[in-house]
């Protein structure tokens, strides 16, 4: 089994949304545009009753509930397998769930199989609402009748959904605060839940510990420190009372239960000694968790159990290595998995056609996949690159509030490089309005495929500007994108007649003495003026390490920071449509750099 899809309605800062969910689901977008929501909800829907957190006010959209608001979430699950109610008794018969059929192109869900390709579904719903009387929220999660919608504090009897099918479902979630140094103990019920599923309570070793810790070898009241203590108190309690016990200090209360809750995870290193799990680096106690929910999930996997897990950000704690290993290795346990992220890496890890990118606008929440089909054999050599090899880069500008697409590799590459340095130089970003990298993400494009790339991001992001050349070329591809169904947010174009290695020139031009010596590191015979050094540079597409030289020249010398400042600052202000100094609007709605 699995959850095919998600509905959701009036819960934290999602009004409605709906997402249709792939086998292994990676969940992208910029901070709150609902990737935790989307965990949380399934949480309520599937999760055990320990998972759930207690709903408040701010649970509801607005954080103001009245009477009639409810909080409605509805999940579809489907891969029953051989598409037979029959053969499902559990979730398919009286007083459970009424079979449905997903037509798993769209989501729809339909009360009866009138299509061969549909699959036989089920939907589980929760709703909430809060009582102003008692100040608590009220919560319920029930089998969901799609024909008949109904609210279950105002009369009606929803038939609910029984614990041991949840249990049976297994939902697990992972939080992204993970404070897991007693994980490996008595007192986690991860670790109760995973030796009771492997059969693995070693009966045997704890009551042995047991009798060792009720007589041991070397007594603790025995110490010739502590000895006359003990002795001064047992003759006094012999004064008091007749045939009196014996003082004995003891590690635990030498019963099995005091045995299993003093066990504590010890990690032991080469060619020393066994160290605590609370004293280990946070990268290890946030692994030690998972590598146990894991051996869960293999165990329910042996068993013919499902194992669906939600992991909150896998690169929280370990190196980019790590992270890919530990999510194949969930993906390869589950039978399904959601996974949000912030990494880019994590991400491009991902099946593209299974990568969902979030928006939320006003509320409504949006879920497109980073890539409908895989690509085909015939797939442009652009698609390829876009989709594939740069991948990671491309992620990384999804994230941003706002997705700037430059003409071509030389505008992507030589703005990039710049940046870089002068984000690391200290006090650089406290001069700009407007910060270019934190608000504007730029996307890698190849040469003469603006257009193309603009409507492959625009299906996934709602702030999508292009950046073009001030020549012929640039002026066409900006009246062919104002021509485009939905054109872009923003256009920005250089002055006519430039390109964007004329713009690093008039950067440049701000520098001081130091400038033309750094240049002339660029070629054989170095360049005599900075209108050389850019003729090298039109000449020389693409060149990461002439690059990367004016980059290190811009950085090193203030005039040059300055005007660059000003410049990305601009650039920002101008992808999110606001004037500014270097950038002013023309009679089409262009924003025109003016030098």
């Amino acid at each position: 089994m699995r959850v095919a899809s998600l509905a959701l309605e009036n819960f934290r800062g999602i009004k409605n949304g709906f997402i249709i969910f792939r086998q292994h689901t990676v969940l992208v977008g910029a901070n709150n545009t609902g990737k935790s929501t989307v965990i949380e909800a399934l949480t309520l829907l599937l999760g055990r009753d320990r998972l759930i957190r207690e709903l408040t006010e701010h649970d509801f959209f607005g954080s103001n509930p009245q009477p009639a608001d409810r909080i409605k979430l509805v999940a579809t699950i489907s891969d029953f397998e051989g598409d037979t109610p029959e053969r499902h008794t559990d979730w398919f018969r009286e007083g459970r769930a009424i079979p449905k059929w997903l037509d798993e192109k769209t989501g729809t869900v339909h009360p009866a199989r009138t299509d061969a390709s549909w699959r036989l579904c089920c939907q589980v719903a929760a709703q909430a609402y809060f009582d102003s009387d008692s100040l608590s929220v009220e919560m319920i999660r029930y089998f969901h009748d799609h024909d008949n919608p109904i609210d279950p504090f105002s009369g009606d009897s929803p038939v609910p959904v029984p614990g041991k099918l949840i249990q049976q479902f297994g939902y697990f979630l992972v939080r992204a605060n993970r404070s897991w140094d007693k994980v490996f103990s008595w007192g986690s019920e991860l670790f109760r839940r995973t030796v009771h599923v492997a059969a693995a309570q070693p009966s045997a070793a704890i009551l042995a510990e047991r009798d060792r810790l009720r007589v041991p070898e070397h007594p603790i009241e025995n110490d010739v420190q502590i000895a006359p203590l003990i002795a001064n108190v047992n003759k006094e309690l012999a004064r008091c009372i007749a045939n009196s016990p014996k003082l004995q200090l003891r590690l635990t209360s030498t019963d099995s239960k005091s045995v299993l809750d003093a066990v504590a995870a010890h990690f032991a290193v080469p060619g020393g000694h066994s160290i605590p799990a609370a004293r280990q680096g946070s990268g290890l106690i946030s692994l030690q968790g998972l590598m146990l929910l894991l051996e869960l999930g293999r165990v329910r996997a042996a068993a013919g159990d499902g194992f669906i897990m939600a992991l909150e950000e896998p690169e929280i704690h370990v190196s980019p290595a790590t992270q890919q290993q530990l999510v194949h290795r969930v993906q390869g346990l589950s039978t399904q998995t959601f996974i949000t992220t912030h990494s880019p890496s994590v991400a491009a890890l991902a099946d593209p056609t299974s990568v969902l990118l979030l928006r939320n606008v006003e509320g409504v929440l949006v879920a497109e996949p980073f890539l409908h089909a895989p690509l085909t054999p015939t797939a442009q050599a652009w698609e390829r690159r876009f989709f594939q090899q740069m991948r990671v880069e491309v992620m990384s500008s999804l994230m941003h509030p706002s997705i700037l697409v430059p003409e071509g590799r030389a505008d992507y590459f030589l703005l990039r490089t710049v940046l870089r340095p002068l984000v690391l130089y200290d006090g650089w970003d406290m001069t700009m309005e407007h910060s270019f990298g934190l608000e504007v993400g730029i996307v890698p494009t190849e040469d003469a495929k603006v257009i193309q790339t603009y409507q492959a991001l625009s299906r996934m992001h709602g702030a999508v500007g292009c950046l073009v050349d001030g020549d012929a070329a640039g002026r066409t591809y900006a009246s062919e994108l104002l021509a485009v169904a939905v054109p872009p947010k923003t256009i920005l174009r250089w002055n006519d007649g430039a390109m964007v290695e004329d713009i690093i020139g008039w950067v440049l031009e701000a520098g001081g003495v130091d400038v033309m010596p750094g240049l002339r590191v660029l070629k054989d015979p170095p360049p005599q003026s900075i209108a050389q050094a850019v003729d090298y540079l039109k000449a020389k597409k693409v060149d990461i390490v002439a690059y990367e030289t004016i980059a290190d020249v811009i950085a090193n010398d203030e005039g040059c920071r300055a005007r660059a400042a000003r410049l990305f600052s601009d650039m920002a202000a101008a992808s999110k449509g606001l004037q500014s100094q270097h950038f002013q609007k023309d009679v089409n709605g262009v924003w025109v750099f003016q030098r």
